[in-house]
């Protein structure tokens, strides 16, 4: 397969897809069911065309009648009165006359076929849009029962999803809040030694901070004072 098949094939496949994604089988039965009645009320203006036309060469067929037995009358009393000129022209009229009827009668053993036979497709198209109305609704409950059934698993499918990420939510906000918990103790411990002073401290405890500074910084001086006396001691 070429190359440019094969792109054909590709965006040939895509394009079903798509279309039977948007395609409704409800709209595609309706469609086709109006189709049918279409159908069939083609066949019923023919029927009535067909009708109408045989009724004028009907009404014709009956003036062609009555012109071959005017004739055919004429044509006795002309030969009763010895006069075989006017026979002979009543029994031209007579001929011209029965082959008028002769073509009507064939035109309308013709009509009364057509008749016929658009009679018979109108009553096979009717039985048809009888089967296929019962049909359609049977395929559209059935097609209405499956959307049904395919929105339930979707719906259960987007709530297991749904449900997994809220899992991870909670997992990221426990692990987030415990991260946060460790920084606040590690920071309480700082500020328990010493490395860092708590901004947070009421003001009473800057009092309390540099009080112990004095105490330590008198301590120190007294342990250097001991420190003197004992060097001074030793080399006495």
């Amino acid at each position: 397969m070429s190359f440019f098949a094969r792109l054909k094939a590709i965006f040939g496949a895509k394009a079903n897809q798509a279309l039977d994604q948007i395609e409704d089988p409800r709209a595609s039965l309706d469609y086709s069911l109006t189709r049918l009645q279409a159908s069939l009320r083609q066949i019923s203006d023919s029927l009535v065309e067909v009708s109408t036309a045989r009724h004028t060469l009907e009404a014709q067929r009956g003036q062609a009648q009555k012109a071959v037995d005017q004739t055919e009358e004429q044509a006795r009393q002309a030969v009763s009165l010895n006069r075989e000129d006017l026979a002979t022209r009543a029994l031209e009229r007579k001929a011209a006359a029965q082959e008028r009827l002769n073509s009507l009668n064939s035109n309308i053993a013709s009509l009364d076929a057509q008749v016929e036979s658009l009679k018979t497709s109108q009553a096979n198209m009717r039985q048809k849009i009888e089967l296929f109305q019962a049909k359609k609704e049977e395929l559209k409950a059935l097609y209405d029962s499956s959307r049904a059934q395919l929105q339930v698993k979707e719906a259960a499918s987007g709530i297991s999803k749904d449900l997994a990420d809220a899992g991870h939510t909670i997992q990221r906000a426990e692990a987030r809040i415990q991260s946060m918990q460790a920084r606040v103790e590690a920071i309480d411990n700082l500020i328990a030694t010493g490395a860092l002073d708590d901004v947070l401290a009421p003001e009473g405890d800057d009092i309390d901070r540099e009080l112990a500074r004095l105490t330590r910084a008198a301590t120190i001086e007294n342990e250097l004072k001991r420190l003197k006396a004992e060097v001074a001691g030793e080399t006495a």
